[in-house]
């Protein structure tokens, strides 16, 4: 374990694995450059190669050619900017969706399940079913994205 894996709550811990598990697609226990370029075009960054090496250089400190877990413990526990654009919050609700909703759709399942995992300001379950019902009042399973974020930015 890194020393800055003893820094973070095993929740934190269990945080990044879940989001490691989610971009690591062939379940290989690392990040290839592939997959943090699909990662990357997802989020609507478009990362010149010249830009996917630097970050593969940064962030792979053994030189492995890979992200290894500890690897991405390192970065993801740095501070992330805590105002985020309506675009990069789309870019972000980009990696939650599924073939089984229409794009720029949601599943609430999956939104809830987001809601109370990730982040500092998580939800309780309560908290966040309440919400749900709030931006899917008719139980259609699925939420607009653009519209909940309108919703949480008082737009």
């Amino acid at each position: 374990m890194s020393s800055i894996q003893h820094h973070l709550s095993e929740e934190e811990l269990a945080e990044f694995r879940e989001i490691f598990d989610l971009v690591d697609e062939d379940k290989g226990g690392s990040i290839s450059r592939a997959e943090l370029k699909k990662l990357m075009i997802t989020l609507r960054l478009k990362p010149t190669e010249e830009e996917l090496d630097a970050m593969m250089k940064e962030v792979d400190s053994d030189g492995s050619g890979d992200i290894d877990f500890n690897e991405f413990v390192t970065v993801m526990s740095r501070r992330v900017q805590a105002d985020y654009t309506p675009e990069q919050l789309r870019s972000a609700f980009k990696v939650f969706e599924t073939d089984t909703v229409p794009p720029g759709y949601v599943s609430t399942e999956i939104l809830e399940h987001a809601l109370t995992t990730y982040g500092s300001d998580k939800l309780a379950p309560e908290e966040a079913a309440e919400l749900l019902a709030t931006v899917d009042p008719e139980s259609t399973g699925k939420i607009n994205y653009m519209e909940f974020i309108n919703m949480m930015s008082g737009n």
